[in-house]
């Protein structure tokens, strides 16, 4: 009975003494997070750039035949919106420092700070590229 207790309380007691995962793995989870964001904002890179230059081209058609302004005015602030979470995106780009000289808890802030900033700015590109998406459906097929 005595060495069956000892057998049940061994692995309870490893478990107890992991005691879950290690700062370093934390932050390396926290990190990987921002990571995985900026990498599914970055994967919708080509779709601003495609619809820019689809609005632009259906702009500036339009344009030349002189037609719908209000059509036009639309059209150019959804080419405006794009071209601001392209650069949203360029400018989190070039902030961006990998936290590897800081302290854990220093660390952790700046990198959930960052995973903020990196959830704005996809939130950006998506509504951007939904709006933008509409407005080429609609206008494009005229």
């Amino acid at each position: 009975m005595k060495k069956w207790l000892l057998y049940l309380s061994l692995p309870l007691t490893l478990i107890a003494c992991e005691g879950g995962a290690s700062e370093a793995e934390r932050q390396q989870t926290l990190e990987t997070e921002v990571m995985d964001l900026h990498d599914e904002a970055m994967a919708d890179m080509g779709k601003i750039y495609r619809l820019r230059r689809n609005l632009t081209s259906l702009r500036d058609s339009l344009q030349a035949q002189s037609t719908d302004t209000g059509t036009i005015s639309l059209l150019t602030r959804r080419i405006q919106e794009l071209e601001e979470a392209d650069e949203a995106m360029m400018e989190w780009m070039r902030q961006y420092k990998a936290p590897d000289t800081l302290a854990h808890q220093q660390a952790m802030v700046y990198l959930n700070a960052e995973h903020q900033k990196m959830e704005r700015v996809k939130s950006l590109m998506d509504s951007t590229i939904t709006n933008a998406q509409e407005t080429y459906a609609t206008y494009g097929k005229k």
